[in-house]
C-alpha cells in the first residue's frame, strides 16, 4: 500500500500528470520484456524500467525525506531476487548513473517517479535503449526534462551486463507477471467498476518490478484514440505458496486503489469546488490528522482517498464471504485510520455501504455521489 510522505507525494503527482488528455500515435514494446496479455491488460516487466530499478536499488540507503527512508519506501529488500540483484550489480554502484540518481532523490524524493516512468517509455535491445510512444508525448516530455541521462543508463546497462541478467532471471520475471494476473483480478475489478462510474476505458498496462517496494501510482490518458490505464504496482511479497483468501483481498487492494481513481476522479470533477469546500480549513481536522494525510493538499484529494477505498471494499463484498469481509474491512479501517491518519474512514466507508445496500435498481456507486456529499456536509456540523 502507499506509506509515507514520499509515497503520497509520488501519488500525487502521478495523478496530477494523469489527467491530461491527448492524442498521439504511440508503439507497442518490441524488445524482450517480459508480457503477460490477459484480453483488456497487458501485465509488463518492462526492459529498461527493470533496468531503472535496478539503479535504484543501488542508491544510497539513508536517504531521508519529510522523516520517511526513501529506500524502504521504494525498494522491497525481502527477497531472494534483491540479494540476487545487489550481489550482481554492487560493484557498479559508483558508476555516473547512481551518482546521478543519489542526487535527484536528495533533491527531491519524487523524482523516483520521474525515473522509473523513463524505464517504462523506452525499449532496451542490443544495449541501446529506444524512445517509444508509450504515454501521450507532453507527458514524455516532462519525464524527459525530470529524469536522468539515457546516455548513462546505456552505458550502466553495457558494463553491468545486464541484459545477460535480465535473461538469466526471465523465467522468474513470467512467473511473477502469472503470479499477479491471477491474484490481483484486474479484469474482474475493471468490469465491475465499469457497471458502478461512467468512465470507460480501453486498455490497462500494469508496470511490475520485483525490486518495488511499497510505492504505487497510476495515470490515464487517451492515446491513439483510446483511453488508456497505466498502474505502476508492487508484485506479491510474500509465500506465494499460502497466499490465502484474507492476503488475495489486500493485494486486490493495492492495486484496485489506483484502478479505481480512473473511475472515482472524473466523477469528484463535477463536484470539485464543493469537494474542496468540503474537507478544507477548519473542517480538515475533522477527516485528516496529520502523518501521511497532510500530503493530500485538498478537500478534493482527501475525499478521493476515502471513496476509492471504500469502493474497494463494496467491491471485496462482492467476492468473498461475510466472516473473511469482516476481517478485511477491519484491516483496511485500521490502516486508513491509525497509520494514513483519514481518521472518519470507518464511519464514511460505513455510510457509503449504507447508501450501496440501499439503492435502486438503477442507482450506481457514481449516482451516490450527491448523498454521501451530503451526509459529510452533516458531519461537518456536529
Amino acid at each position: 500500500m502507499k506509506s509515507g510522505f514520499f509515497v503520497m507525494v509520488v501519488y500525487a503527482l502521478g495523478h496530477l500528470s494523469g489527467v491530461f488528455v491527448g492524442e498521439c500515435f504511440g508503439q507497442s514494446r518490441t524488445d524482450n520484456s517480459a508480457t503477460y496479455v490477459d484480453e483488456k491488460v497487458t501485465y509488463e516487466i518492462p526492459m529498461a524500467y527493470e533496468l531503472m530499478h535496478i539503479a535504484i536499488a543501488l542508491t544510497d540507503t539513508t536517504i531521508v525525506s519529510s522523516g520517511y527512508n526513501v529506500y524502504n519506501e521504494v525498494i522491497n529488500r525481502n527477497s531472494n531476487y534483491y540479494n540476487a540483484v545487489i550481489n550482481h550489480f554492487a560493484p557498479y554502484k559508483n558508476h555516473e548513473l547512481i551518482i546521478d540518481l543519489n542526487k535527484a532523490l536528495r533533491k527531491r524524493a519524487s523524482n523516483f517517479m520521474y525515473n522509473v516512468q523513463l524505464g517504462n517509455n523506452l525499449n532496451f535491445r542490443n544495449n541501446r535503449l529506444e524512445k517509444i510512444d508509450i504515454m501521450p508525448w507532453i507527458r514524455r516530455t516532462y519525464i524527459n526534462v525530470k529524469s536522468v541521462n539515457k546516455e548513462k543508463m546505456e552505458d550502466f546497462a553495457r558494463t553491468s551486463n545486464f541484459e545477460a541478467f535480465y535473461a538469466k532471471h526471465k523465467e522468474y520475471y513470467n512467473a511473477e507477471l502469472r503470479f499477479v494476473q491471477q491474484n490481483s483480478n484486474v479484469n474482474g475489478q475493471q468490469k465491475w467498476l465499469a457497471t458502478e462510474f461512467p468512465a470507460q476505458y480501453d486498455n490497462y498496462r500494469i508496470i511490475i518490478s520485483p525490486l518495488m517496494g511499497s510505492t504505487h501510482f497510476t495515470q490515464r490518458f487517451k492515446l491513439q484514440g483510446k483511453r488508456k490505464c497505466i498502474m505502476w504496482v508492487a508484485s506479491y511479497h510474500g509465500n506465494q505458496q499460502q497466499f490465502d483468501v484474507i492476503e488475495k483481498a489486500n493485494y486486490i487492494g493495492l492495486v484496485m486503489t489506483e484502478i479505481d481513481h480512473n473511475y472515482v476522479n472524473p466523477v469528484s470533477d463535477k463536484y470539485k469546488k464543493e469537494l474542496n469546500a468540503l474537507m478544507r480549513g477548519n473542517y480538515r481536522t475533522k477527516w485528516t490528522n496529520g502523518g501521511p494525510s497532510n500530503s493530500y493538499k485538498t478537500g478534493y484529494a482527501v475525499f478521493n482517498e476515502y471513496m476509492t477505498h471504500a469502493v474497494f471494499l463494496l467491491y471485496t463484498n462482492q467476492i468473498i464471504n461475510a466472516s473473511e469481509q469482516r476481517v478485511v474491512e477491519n484491516s483496511k479501517i485500521q490502516g486508513m485510520t491509525n497509520r494514513r491518519k483519514f481518521i472518519k474512514f470507518a464511519e464514511f466507508y460505513g455510510q457509503l455501504k449504507l447508501l450501496y445496500q440501499a439503492r435502486t435498481p438503477n442507482e450506481r456507486i457514481a449516482d451516490l455521489y450527491p448523498k454521501i456529499i451530503e451526509w459529510c456536509k452533516l458531519e461537518n456540523i456536529k
